[in-house]
């Protein structure tokens, strides 16, 4: 029984690792209609900076906001040359373009930060253990889940309860008629990019003392952030949710039944879920005229 207790908190744990590699993702996804594959390169970055952040001894909790903001910034860079460009264009060469800039982006950090695995110094504070049922615990993986929920919920209040959500998503719908009110949506959409790009950074941050830095993350990152994106439904946050929560705990307890087969029943989960309902979990509401 301690056992199952003390693997689902694990599950929960890894359920907001994908949860905030998904949140990136799903808001340019589903707010900007563009689909950028350089996503894992930018959640590596934050990894790499938090990393050796925590390596000079320079404040610990400074290490998060300044990966969110490398990611923020190179995000904003990449808005102005080359994602502008792209917007108006069709996925397949949004894909091909993301997809070259993920390669460069790899090589680059193999160059700056070498092809080792880079593993954090935690700080005291975040290193020592918790005792649930008599089993310990670490007390990182407890700060993970507690900042990837507040993350979460601080997102989706962002989006659906403020005056800035309400008009990135009308820039969404009619960007023409947000312009007439003197908005520039330019600027609003550059903040978008530039906080899914921080985002993605940050999710690489707290999760790089669970699973380091090291070149390779970046893909395997991106891909489990596409299958929770659309497993959940594009454009639900309540599904993105539902979704890590699904494919945490299929993950975590397939290791424990098969660590062979895992990634075989984890993904055939994901798979029957798609059979079941092919726009996801909790499918974004539509009304056709």
């Amino acid at each position: 029984m301690e056992y199952v207790v003390i693997q689902s908190i694990n599950a929960l744990v890894f359920a907001v690792i994908l949860l905030m590699s998904g949140l990136g993702l799903t808001v340019v996804m589903s707010l900007m209609n563009f689909i950028n594959l350089a996503h894992g390169s930018l959640v590596l970055l934050g990894s790499y900076v938090a990393v050796f952040w925590l390596a000079i001894g320079a404040p610990w909790y400074l290490a998060f906001p300044a990966a969110f903001l490398s990611g923020a910034v190179a995000g904003a860079v990449l808005d102005r040359f080359p994602f502008r460009l792209f917007y108006a264009r069709t996925h397949l060469m949004q894909v091909l373009l993301t997809f070259g800039l993920s390669v460069v982006f790899a090589d680059l950090m193999r160059w700056g930060f070498g092809a080792g695995v880079a593993t954090p110094r935690l700080p005291d504070v975040l290193r020592g253990v918790v005792f649930i049922l008599d089993t310990p615990f670490p007390v990182y993986r407890l700060f993970v889940l507690g900042a990837g929920a507040l993350l979460a919920l601080g997102l989706w209040y962002l989006f659906d309860r403020t005056i800035w959500g309400a008009v990135v998503r009308a820039c969404v719908v009619d960007r023409g008629a947000v312009e007439s009110l003197g908005i520039n949506t330019q600027h609003v959409f550059t903040l978008v990019l530039a906080l899914a790009c921080g985002l993605g950074a940050l999710s690489g941050a707290l999760g790089s003392g669970i699973m380091a830095a090291y070149p390779g993350l970046d893909e395997e990152v991106l891909i489990l952030a596409f299958i929770v994106v659309v497993v959940g439904g594009l454009g639900s946050f309540s599904g993105l949710a539902l979704s890590s929560l699904v494919l945490g705990f299929a993950m975590t307890f397939s290791k424990m039944i098969d660590p062979e087969f895992s990634n075989l029943m984890s993904l055939g989960a994901a798979a029957a879920i798609l059979i079941v309902r092919p726009n996801g979990l909790v499918a974004p509401v539509t009304r056709q005229v």
